[in-house]
């Protein structure tokens, strides 16, 4: 009796050791589980990450081609609109499926309103490419595109009709109503040519 009131009174145990209220941390299993689980979620997040990076990217680039390609063709029907008929031959528009020349308003070096030779021609480069080119009043040629395969200029004239070379034999007209580029047939560039019907020098080269 007296031992087990000794032992009662003695019992200096702490709370925290009871099998009842004892508290565990992580196991090593569960952070083994944790740390997979973690890796996992990391690795989905960078993949996620990159796709959409990826995407952007691809999109910025084809915005880039799309606003490099539209610049191009602008420039190409800005200075075929601007062609008005001219009646001394130097100055007169001429055409060939690999260039062209003619007087133009509208050129994209010199002032606008100013009557200037421009000249759009074809050239193969190394390697097999042909390059789309222009120049003005006999200038250097610049570089605008490029691309593998065929190309040629082909010219419209009054009633629709598509020509290799202007002007046609069968033709009086001093200009074509419209230009384009083509590639097998298929239509790259169009513009059309907003000209007087007669020129407006017939015998006088100078403006």
């Amino acid at each position: 009796m007296y031992r087990s009131l000794i032992d009662t009174r003695f019992d200096r145990r702490p709370a925290s050791t009871s099998p009842a209220r004892r508290t565990h941390g992580l196991t090593l299993v569960e952070l083994l589980v944790t740390l997979v689980l973690v890796s996992m979620l990391g690795t989905l997040l960078v993949q996620s990450i990159g796709f959409f990076a990826a995407r952007y990217e691809a999109v910025q680039r084809l915005a880039r081609d799309a606003a490099r390609a539209g610049l191009r063709q602008q420039w190409f029907a800005a200075s075929v609109q601007g062609l008005v008929p001219e009646g001394a031959d130097a100055r007169r528009f001429h055409g060939a499926p690999t260039a062209f020349q003619g007087t133009t308003l509208q050129p994209l070096e010199a002032a606008a309103g100013l009557p200037v030779t421009v000249r759009w021609s074809i050239a193969a480069e190394p390697g097999g490419a042909l390059a789309v080119g222009y120049a003005e009043d006999g200038g250097q040629r610049r570089r605008v595109w490029a691309r593998e395969g065929a190309l040629a200029f082909e010219y419209a004239d009054a009633s629709g009709a598509w020509h290799d070379r202007w002007p046609p034999s069968d033709s009086p007209e001093w200009t074509p109503s419209q230009v384009r580029l083509a590639a097998s047939g298929q239509t790259l560039w169009l513009a059309a040519v907003d000209a007087t019907p007669v020129p407006r020098i017939t015998q006088d080269a100078r403006w």
